[in-house]
């Protein structure tokens, strides 16, 4: 019995020695597919230019996303001349400016929607670039396929209580989707995210095209024009601004 108690602990451990290096492995092929996290993580700031373009097609609107790391992001969003959408976390509140409303001042976000602005953090010092170092929960889940082709998936629990998982290439490394789960008022809420028409500019291979898909369709798009590491972002860009007098 006790050499059969033995047998069983030995083959526990290297079963979880067997997946920790499995996790390690990809986290290590994805980080250098994309240019190295220490490089990436030289960076405080990022500003990425885009298009917007909604699922059916149409006119793409000029989207900008700015980030500080390690907790501050920004979103503006034209969706005509003159009227600008805006959602921002200072690293502690967020803030909207919601101009259909008829005003310009900025309002406070409910815990929720702070919750999800944070999340813009996470649009290129991905989970898998920190590697846990912010207490988000990294588990290798194994082999799935996704359009004939073979991935790894890799789950990330974050501190919010958000789910993201990661299925990259197993091939490339690069990711290819992401769904990420949440709650919203008391409501789950799921998405999901397809990476692709990556480029390597300045060291760095990034995703050019971010495609939200539901049911298998697109129901919007964002398409990079740049990506943009050398702007010197200053902590006010992120604050919300006093109302309007």
């Amino acid at each position: 019995m006790k050499g059969i108690f033995l047998s069983c602990i030995l083959i526990v451990c290297t079963c979880i020695s067997a997946q920790s290096q499995t996790l390690e492995s990809i986290i290590a092929g994805y980080q250098k597919a994309i240019g190295g996290a220490e490089k990436l993580n030289s960076f405080v700031s990022v500003v990425i230019k885009a298009k917007s373009q909604g699922g059916g097609g149409g006119q793409k609107r000029p989207m900008t996303f700015t980030v500080k790391l390690p907790d501050k992001a920004r979103m503006d969003y034209s969706f005509q001349p003159g009227l600008v959408y805006i959602q921002a976390f200072d690293g502690k509140v967020g803030w909207t400016v919601q101009p259909w409303t008829g005003s310009s001042d900025a309002q406070p976000l409910n815990d929720d929607d702070a919750k999800e602005a944070q999340r813009i953090t996470k649009m290129v010092h991905n989970d898998l670039i920190i590697n846990g170092k912010d207490g988000t929960k990294l588990e290798y889940k194994g082999k799935d396929e996704i359009e004939g082709s073979e991935v790894y998936k890799v789950s990330a629990t974050r501190s919010d209580g958000s789910v993201v998982v990661y299925y990259l290439d197993t091939d490339s490394y690069l990711i290819v989707k992401t769904t990420t789960k949440y709650m919203n008022s008391g409501v789950a809420v799921e998405s999901e995210l397809f990476p692709s028409d990556y480029k390597t500019v300045n060291g760095f291979t990034l995703a050019y095209t971010f495609e939200t898909k539901s049911n298998g369709e697109v129901t919007s798009a964002n398409y990079v024009e740049m990506y943009d590491f050398t702007t010197k972002v200053d902590d006010s860009f992120f604050t919300m601004p006093a109302k309007k007098q």
